[in-house]
């Protein structure tokens, strides 16, 4: 007999949700029939994207930060919608260069980008920080990455009353993001998309040199951007090797990455197995109390069987630190090195 508690009954049939499209081949012809399935399902599930406009990309102020400028800018996703964002440029380039680029995305910290490019003038914005290691992104720049650092929708600058305290609204604005038939992830897909034209169409930029990274929901939206724009050439998910299978076990849920009807289908480790053959590396904190590490090894595991059929396990990284919820820059650095070595 099935629990009389609606919400246990929910918990029950979560648990016991058996995906039909794992998969289960061995060959790369298999695999990549498989993906091609897959993300066709998986289109449909994230619904559809608004529209694209023009980009109208504006600069407006620039900061020097010592290794590079931070200029701030705006840009056009969907019409009359745009993103504030920062633009990190190492210094030295000279006439004719052309840098890698590296989209860093923030995740459901209070201050979105700001913290990622390592804006620190409060006790609670270095708190933040410190934290969470997060300024990756004022580290990449440092390291000669030309770094774009957006907001996403719901967050930063794009939620209300930024800079104070932030009240969650993920699981509203999903709510409200379905009643208009769509999903959030497929509006911060949108956003994400248009983040990559950018850096392709700056003239310090190798557009054929782009990686991804993110922390926490910024991993979950690397993996997402990764897994449908094969323009990033290597992607570092950190924070996110969770599944959704046992994440919405819990009560606190990110609406910001819900897909609706996903576990018919697949779960985050088939997302991620969208992403190969590029080279990806995993954070995963040995303390990150986000993460089950029992789920995360069975996750794995199907991420491991894709990557082998694809031939590509060798460009598989798995990132295990001592720490966090956090970012860790030591394997991601030497794998992104690659796109400075023009072997992304």
């Amino acid at each position: 007999m099935r629990p009389i508690s609606f919400e246990d009954d929910l918990s029950r049939l979560i648990d016991q949700a058996q995906p039909s499209l794992l998969f289960e081949g061995a060959t790369q012809e298999e695999f990549c029939a498989w993906q091609e399935r897959f993300r066709d399902v998986l289109t449909g599930l994230i619904g559809p994207r608004p529209e694209r406009a023009a980009l109208c990309l504006e600069f407006e102020e620039e900061i020097d930060c010592g290794l590079y400028v931070r200029r701030r800018i705006s840009y056009q996703t969907e019409f009359g919608v745009f993103v504030p964002a920062y633009l990190l440029i190492p210094k030295g380039l000279a006439q004719g260069d052309k840098a890698p680029g590296l989209l860093c995305i923030h995740g459901h910290g209070h201050f979105g980008k700001d913290s990622v490019v390592g804006l620190n003038d409060t006790p609670e914005r270095q708190a933040e920080i410190d934290k969470c290691s997060y300024d990756f992104g004022h580290g990449f720049a440092e390291q000669g990455y030309v770094v774009l650092a957006p907001d996403l929708r719901g967050f930063g600058e794009r939620r209300p009353g930024y800079p104070g305290p932030r009240t969650d609204f993920c699981p509203r604005n999903y709510m409200c993001a379905t009643l208009l038939g769509t999903t959030v992830v497929a509006l911060h897909l949108c956003d994400l998309e248009a983040a990559l034209d950018v850096l392709q169409g700056l003239d310090f930029v190798d557009g054929d040199r782009l990686g991804c990274a993110g922390l926490s929901l910024g991993g979950r939206m690397t993996m997402m951007i990764s897994a449908f724009d094969s323009r990033i050439k290597i992607a570092v998910p950190s924070g996110c090797m969770n599944l959704y299978q046992e994440r919405y076990q819990a009560l606190s849920q990110c609406g910001a990455q819900l897909i609706p009807g996903l576990l018919r289908y697949g779960d985050t480790p088939e997302i991620f197995s969208l992403i190969a053959p590029r080279p990806m590396v995993i954070e995963v904190g040995t303390q990150d109390r986000l993460i089950p590490h029992d789920w995360a090894a069975r996750g794995l595991a199907r991420i491991q069987k894709a990557y082998r059929a694809a031939g590509a396990i060798e460009d598989l990284f798995v990132d295990r630190f001592e720490g966090g919820h956090q970012f860790n820059m030591d394997v991601a650095q030497e794998v992104l090195g690659r796109l400075h070595n023009g072997r992304g």
